[in-house]
């Protein structure tokens, strides 16, 4: 059987003040996950992706797909959980990207 290549499962749009702190979290959790080859690629591809210009409103269309918007789900969640009271604007960015994707349930759902 072929398998059909497909575009992205979702698209992210990411704010300017967002992209930084998605490219944060993602090199947090690789650096946690650097045992696993897959998760490695996969979040690779995502910060690579980053890098990618924004559109004329500044807002940045990151096309994703199932296993890599996992990758940032749990990426933006560990960072989220490691970050103080202290650092507020951050924690409340990451929650502006959460808000942005499928709950916790779709998430899990997918596997790697």
């Amino acid at each position: 059987m072929i398998e059909e290549e497909t575009g992205p499962d979702y698209h992210l749009l990411l704010d300017p003040d967002e992209v930084p702190v998605a490219a944060s979290a993602l090199r947090l959790y690789l650096g946690d996950q650097a045992h696993q080859p897959e998760i490695q690629s996969l979040g690779h591809a995502v910060l690579t992706e980053l890098n990618a210009p924004p559109d004329e409103r500044g807002v940045l269309s990151l096309p994703l797909s199932a296993k890599q918007m996992k990758i940032v789900f749990f990426a933006v969640r560990l960072l989220i959980n490691d970050l103080q009271r202290e650092q507020a604007d951050e924690r409340e960015i990451l929650w502006r990207i959460i808000e942005k994707l499928p709950d916790e349930h779709v998430m899990r759902a997918i596997e790697l």
